[in-house]
């Protein structure tokens, strides 16, 4: 695999799907809450809403099923937390050793995630990720879901960066659509769904895992 020897003065990264191995598990308690209210098709949904925030998911769900999706929302909000507490949503392999290597070479780091801010720093906290980070951006501070690039903007200017200096992380499709738009330097990892012909037009390079990323980057 290439290496880039470019320098960037920060890495910006989305955490669902990407540092928190989580995607499969709002899959699972979207399935749940299909079954119990008998919406068909509920994980294509849910697939569809990956890396959108709340209110857009809720939207959505009222586009698809024609009723209210905020009490459903919730519930798989209660669901997922649960499980969350009992550790059973965990970072990604080499997540740790890659923020290490990151700050090591004297980047500034932000997460950038259209889960809740609360949602994000509980997590990343319990999981040991959340003192690698000088900044969270996430879906309740935003007017604009992803693939809108608003979120990555804001965390560009929260890191004091310009974009262009920038690497961004997603794993999703509306993610990747976002971090291009923003101007950074676009890097898919992907998760569930792996790159159409758009994903690789539009990414700068698609790595298999962050132990790519870590090598990608010449970082130790």
């Amino acid at each position: 695999m290439e290496s880039i020897n470019r320098p960037f003065k920060a890495a910006i990264f989305d955490m669902d799907g990407l540092i928190l191995d989580s995607e499969r598990t709002v899959l699972f308690c979207w399935e749940k809450i299909g079954e119990k209210y008998g919406f068909k098709d509920i994980v294509t949904y849910g697939i569809s809403v990956i890396g959108k925030n709340k209110k857009a998911t809720i939207d959505e769900f009222e586009r698809v099923y024609g009723e209210p999706g905020g009490r459903y929302e919730k519930e798989l909000r209660e669901i997922y937390n649960g499980l969350a507490e009992k550790g059973l949503v965990p970072l990604k392999p080499h997540a740790l050793e890659l923020l290490a290597s990151m700050k090591n070479a004297g980047m500034k780091l932000a997460i950038a995630s259209s889960s809740t801010r609360e949602e994000v720093t509980s997590q990343m906290k319990v999981l040991g990720a959340l003192p690698y980070f000088d900044t969270c951006v996430c879906g309740d501070q935003v007017t604009r879901s992803k693939p809108d690039p608003e979120i990555f903007l804001l965390a560009c200017d929260a890191l004091g960066v310009k974009p262009e200096e920038a690497i961004g992380f997603e794993d999703s499709f509306n993610g990747v659509r976002a971090c291009k738009a923003s101007g950074l330097y676009t890097v898919m990892v992907p998760d569930i769904i792996q790159p159409d012909d758009e994903m690789k037009g539009l990414a700068d390079v698609i790595l298999p895992s962050l132990k790519d990323v870590q090598d990608f980057l010449n970082l130790k």
